[in-house]
């Protein structure tokens, strides 16, 4: 079936081939019908382009790694659409969580300046953070919030996301490095809470 015929067949004819015979023309099939629609679906919610197209293409190819094992209740459309919330309410529960890590560990550190210097250093710190994390791949970013902020050990993230411990340690790795690139030519008192906040 050539590429013509193939974009005229129903998601389910489209889907079936892409499980049973590892179909990829069928899936770049489906990519395209689905995935502008998607796109702007999460940008009406986060208003940035560039964390939905990362959510997105991690949609796709979640749905192309777990093709074997798939077994959709309802239309492959309305399977997207429930991908695409569960995926926006992750960003969200992400975002929370980070903001409430850093505003615990502040008071850990007990920055004792006056009250408009705290606000704005605490302001500032969280700007760093947040424009570091950005610049992270988005599965780096994942495996990050996951360690720092749910406190999740190597192993559990692996299970958690299926990859190996090694790979976790990798990103890590990664985004530490980021991080640390993003930090060290900024104000030293900052360095120190992010040496605590983030050291390995």
């Amino acid at each position: 079936m050539n590429d013509r015929e193939l974009s005229s067949v129903s998601d389910e004819h489209l889907l079936s081939r892409i499980c049973n015979d590892d179909d990829r023309k069928a899936f770049a099939v489906l990519y395209d019908r689905y995935w502008e629609m998607l796109i702007h679906t999460c940008f009406k919610r986060l208003r940035c382009l560039e964390t939905s197209e990362e959510i997105v293409q991690e949609i796709f190819v979640d749905l192309f790694v777990r093709r074997n094992e798939l077994q959709l209740n309802s239309s492959l459309e309305a399977y997207l659409k429930t991908a695409v919330k569960y995926k926006i309410y992750n960003h969200y529960r992400s975002q929370q969580i980070h903001q409430s890590y850093l505003d615990r560990e502040l008071t850990v550190q007990k920055i004792h300046a006056p009250a408009p210097d705290e606000a704005f250093q605490k302001k500032e710190l969280n700007a760093l953070i947040m424009a570091a994390t950005a610049q992270m791949p988005e599965k780096c970013k994942e495996v990050f919030m996951l360690s720092r902020y749910q406190h999740l050990s190597h192993k559990d993230i692996s299970d958690k996301l299926g990859i190996s411990v090694s790979t976790v340690k990798k990103h890590i790795t990664k985004a530490t490095n980021i991080l640390k690139t993003n930090f060290k030519h900024h104000n030293p008192d900052l360095l120190g809470i992010l040496c605590a906040l983030f050291t390995l």
